[in-house]
């Protein structure tokens, strides 16, 4: 059985020696990239750690990887960290991006959301009106009058359970 390594412990030797390691260097870039994408788009990751991950890493390493997201990214992340600002349905790709970098940075904090007023509408407020001013009246119940066929319609034959048998 194979044991797994220590990715962390390994990436870090990687950078602390990267002289032996040449070949890598393009690569490296790469997974760092990859790996702080999907940490970044992540369902759990919310504003607060995007701010700790760009501390992490460094505001020109951060904006450089956010300037490498591609527009749909950089949409879907936008949508998630400020969903209830009011330009998000309207805007181009270029204020989405810059309102990332916004975010990110601590410039801009996401837009509260607006509640929506509730007006009832005439027509209901005129039913409670006239409801209210007239009392209710209470129907009677119809009396069935015999069938031709010989007389009323038995309780017990008309409901939808069985008879119990002793």
């Amino acid at each position: 059985m194979a044991l797994d390594i220590d990715g962390f412990a390994v990436l870090h030797s990687i950078a602390a020696h990267p002289s032996m390691f040449p070949n890598a260097a393009p690569e490296v870039a790469k997974v760092a990239r990859t790996l702080v994408i999907k940490q970044v788009k992540a369902k759990n990751t919310g504003l607060h750690s995007v701010r700790d991950i760009r501390k992490a890493i460094g505001a020109d390493a951060f904006g450089l990887i956010m300037d490498g997201m591609t527009d749909v990214q950089v949409k879907s992340l936008v949508s998630k960290l400020d969903k209830n600002h009011p330009e998000l349905k309207s805007s181009t790709s270029q204020w989405r991006r810059h309102q990332l970098k916004a975010l990110a940075e601590g410039s801009t904090e996401p837009a509260p959301k607006v509640p929506k007023a509730k007006s009832p509408s005439k027509q209901k407020t005129k039913k409670r009106v006239s409801e209210a001013s007239e009392p209710k009246q209470k129907t009677k119940k119809r009396v069935s009058e015999p069938s031709e066929a010989g007389g009323f319609l038995s309780f017990k034959s008309a409901g939808a359970t069985r008879r119990r048998t002793a």
